[in-house]
């Protein structure tokens, strides 16, 4: 049986990303991803030109991802309440508006291409070790790395994480489509806020996220949608996916159990601790995971 230099659990952004440079290390690596197949995440679809830089310096061109549905964006607009505030620009710098779909798969088609093996449908219950190998369903690897989110291995819901809720809407809107929209709510408290990201021609995610658990979050979502969104609709409008909850990574997990110490993204708490947004660190984390191996 083939014994892998690293298992890879998860196949989010922080997975696909170190699966690559791994790879590009001639290591063997598998990514085991619980999910049957790949799905749309709660997320704002708001990939920064941070991100996009970092994954040029790897060597993944993003030139690609604006061949798909998706939005070039140069800059975002500050609002508290319908109060325009700030609109900051990139300098230039393009960021990018995505259904996270299109962009996770992506990146595991660089690691594929790398000649990382990736395994749907395998949800991570338990983890074995015997003389300094892991075994994990039935896979072995020298080295285990937890790619996995926020949520914990038992799928439970962990308070310390923040929370987001986000949908896609198919609508044409008044709201200038190559710039990220963020409204706060109070002045003093920056911990909340509702967004609306273009990810494509006529393609919106929406969303509010919080840094604390809040239990009106789901009414707050609803009156902020009408209020900042769908008054700047243009006709009807509909639902591509609708909206969902779910726990974004401010808690780090890596010494929550056996055998977790290595872990990046969401698991290992690396996201905005300002804002919520984890895509950055996602890719931040799994690229210096990589290089701390010095392979």
């Amino acid at each position: 049986m083939m014994i892998y230099d690293y298992i890879i659990i998860g196949g989010g952004i922080a997975g696909g990303v170190c699966a690559y440079e791994l790879g590009k290390r001639r290591q063997k690596c598998i990514i085991l991803e619980k999910n049957s197949r790949q799905s749309e995440k709660v997320c704002g679809g708001g990939v920064s030109y941070k991100a996009l830089n970092k994954l040029q310096e790897i060597g993944i061109s993003v030139d690609p991802l604006l061949e798909v549905d998706s939005k070039l964006i140069k800059g975002h607009v500050v609002w508290k309440n319908k109060t325009y505030i700030e609109k900051i620009y990139n300098g230039g710098k393009r960021s990018l508006g995505i259904q996270r779909i299109l962009f996770d798969k992506y990146l595991l088609d660089k690691a594929e291409q790398k000649n990382v093996h990736i395994k749907y449908g395998e949800k991570v219950t338990c983890v074995c070790k015997k003389d300094n190998i892991y075994n994990i369903n039935g896979f072995l690897a020298k080295e285990v790395v937890w790619a996995s989110g926020a949520r914990s291995v038992q799928d439970k819901l962990l308070r310390e994480q923040s929370i987001g809720i986000s949908g896609q809407i198919c609508a044409e809107s008044n709201l200038a489509d190559d710039i990220f929209h963020y409204w706060y709510f109070d002045e003093h408290d920056m911990e909340k806020y509702f967004w609306a990201f273009p990810i494509g021609d006529y393609l919106w995610n929406v969303g509010i996220w919080s840094r604390n658990y809040d239990k009106g979050l789901k009414r707050l979502y609803n009156e902020s949608l009408n209020e900042y969104f769908l008054s700047k609709v243009i006709g009807d409008w509909e639902y591509l996916r609708k909206p969902k909850a779910e726990f974004l990574g401010h808690y780090d997990q890596r010494n929550d159990g056996l055998y977790m110490k290595d872990g990046i993204g969401d698991f290992a708490g690396c996201c905005n601790p300002v804002n919520g947004g984890g895509i950055h660190y996602a890719i931040k984390s799994a690229v210096e995971y990589a290089m701390d191996k010095n392979i």
